[in-house]
């Protein structure tokens, strides 16, 4: 068995392509992305030096995984790609050995933990708006009424 299906058959391969093309207008991704950069209430919390916008890793964790999946960022300076894998139903192990880098990982967590922020956040990032609106497997935040009822926190 060649090593593409391997990871097929171990779920260890994922493409949401249709999810994609949909985000997309209906046409097919290319591998160039004109994404906007990281907003002013992304750093909130404070700022980290290669902090990514959540645009990008919200892109990313929809194209590559479903709802429900474990997302591992072995470095996970202030924990976007956790906060986006949170914002789409994903759980999240971050491991990060600064501490000052931790200490924001940390407060943009509890920040979320609200259920209105979790929830504004959803709406500003275009590409979940999309996605919601037609995915089956997508939690829908509308449906929480409160942040106990997001199973993934």
């Amino acid at each position: 068995m060649c090593a593409v299906n391997l990871r097929q058959n171990m779920g260890l391969s994922y493409l949401n392509y249709e999810l994609m093309k949909h985000i997309n207008g209906d046409t097919q991704m290319t591998d160039v992305w004109r994404l906007p950069a990281i907003a002013p209430w992304e750093k909130k919390c404070t700022k980290h030096p290669t902090q990514k916008p959540l645009g990008l890793l919200s892109r990313i964790i929809m194209a590559s995984t479903k709802a429900g999946a474990w997302i591992l960022d072995p470095f996970a300076g202030s924990s976007t790609t956790g906060i986006a894998a949170n914002l789409l139903g994903r759980r999240f192990l971050g491991i990060e050995q600064e501490e000052e880098f931790a200490k924001i990982s940390k407060a943009r967590r509890e920040e979320i933990e609200n259920i209105r922020t979790f929830a504004t956040y959803k709406r500003k990032i275009p590409d979940i708006v999309k996605a919601e609106n037609t995915q089956t497997d997508c939690f829908v935040c509308r449906e929480a009424e409160s942040i106990d009822d997001l199973p993934f926190l």
